[in-house]
């Protein structure tokens, strides 16, 4: 009976050490996510809709991303990616990647519209693991 209470005891800790250190796995690949970001892509919806041959992160999001960014067919301004940056999102005054349903909402965009399809979650990480490097 020792031997099986025991044996029970170690698979439990193994189970629990598994799942403790899950998250540190999942954590990203800062230099992964620095060649996801400053990759172009030829031929997806925002090179079309913007008029230019290829489009990436980069070029709507600066290759220094502790710089501001600026839409490349509007325009419009919003805010350094890095996470040292300190921007804020101004409707509810979170850091940036700190609401989960919002960066969900624009990595969904975004990877359609630059990759033409949506980022696996390995690109999520490496990108987020990058940006917070920074």
């Amino acid at each position: 009976m020792n031997t099986l209470k025991t044996l029970v005891c170690a698979l439990t800790l193994g189970a629990a050490t598994m799942v403790a250190t899950a998250p540190a796995q999942a954590a990203g690949d800062a230099a992964a996510g620095k060649a996801f970001y400053e990759k172009v892509y030829s031929g997806n919806n925002y090179a079309q809709s913007a008029g230019v041959n290829a489009v990436g992160c980069v070029s709507c999001h600066q290759t220094n991303p502790k710089q501001n960014t600026r839409h490349i067919k509007t325009g419009n301004e919003s805010g350094p990616m890095a996470a040292s940056a300190g921007w804020r999102d101004p409707d509810t005054n979170q850091p940036r990647y700190a609401d989960s349903q919002k960066t969900e909402k624009w990595f969904k965009r975004n990877c359609n519209g630059v990759l033409g399809r949506e980022c696996t979650a390995q690109e999520k990480d490496d990108f987020i693991a990058y940006m917070k490097s920074q």
